[in-house]
């Protein structure tokens, strides 16, 4: 099973640990369909071995996020990820750990069809010839490796291509949000890599996209990345309705 990242100061503070214990139990019950109420205080802390002051510390970052509420006389119980802070980067990397889930990879290729787009459009007025060297390289380097067996190669050429156009946008807000799902993105693209028909389209859709930024032409540019993330959401819509749908629960 794997170990969510340690997101909060040194990677082996406790509370950092324990923090992310308790946030992938909220993910994976979310997941699961089913909001999970905690077990008491002290029970929580014999579980986790840790003194109720690092607990408590904990439940406040979860709260905060938005992931977890505590209610007297109610207790503590999960959030469905509708009330999370959906763009928080400890989130979305912690769900990012837990491996591609198709309804946060909609989430997130929703998000990219906000960054993208307007980036390529950007990039198609102020990128510099040296810019356009290195997204037309990027390029390359993934058509040349399209045929290859190593997905994660294939993955990391897919996020270079989309880190130069960002890059080439010279927009820092934007190459901030971009930054921010990073990790995600990584996770969502083992979903869509395996999709040869949707890697050549999306190849085809990033030659178009480059025609355009050599032109200077910021509308099909756009129209370009909108064609990218487009491919991609269809291709995450697909495993959505191969889901079986779950009602949400609560359980201890």
């Amino acid at each position: 099973m794997a170990t969510l990242p340690l997101t909060f100061g040194t990677a082996g503070r406790l509370h950092s640990r324990v923090t992310a214990q308790l946030a992938r139990r909220v993910i994976e019950s979310d997941r699961g369909g089913k909001i999970i109420a905690f077990p008491r205080e002290a029970e929580l802390c014999e579980e986790l071995g840790v003194s109720r002051s690092i607990l408590r510390e904990s439940m406040k970052v979860l709260v905060d996020k938005g992931m977890v509420e505590m209610k007297p006389r109610a207790g503590t119980k999960s959030r469905p990820r509708e009330g999370w802070n959906r763009l928080d980067a400890d989130i979305l990397n912690w769900q990012a750990a837990l491996g591609p889930d198709a309804q946060f990879v909609r989430e997130l290729c929703e998000v990219r069809l906000a960054i993208e787009p307007t980036a390529a459009g950007f990039a198609a007025v102020r990128a510099t010839e040296e810019e356009l060297r290195r997204i037309e390289e990027c390029l390359e380097r993934r058509r040349a490796a399209a045929s290859e067996a190593d997905a994660r190669a294939q993955i990391e050429l897919d996020m270079a291509l989309q880190c130069a156009v960002v890059q080439a946008s010279h927009n820092g807000l934007l190459r901030h949000m971009c930054a921010s799902i990073r990790e995600p993105f990584r996770a969502a693209l083992t979903m869509t890599v395996k999709l040869p028909a949707t890697v050549t389209l999306g190849l085809e859709a990033h030659e178009v996209l480059l025609d355009c930024l050599k032109r200077r032409d910021p509308m099909g540019a756009r129209r370009a990345a909108e064609e990218v993330v487009g491919l991609a959401m269809l291709a995450v819509e697909s495993g959505l309705r191969r889901q079986p749908k779950a009602g949400r629960k609560e359980q201890r």
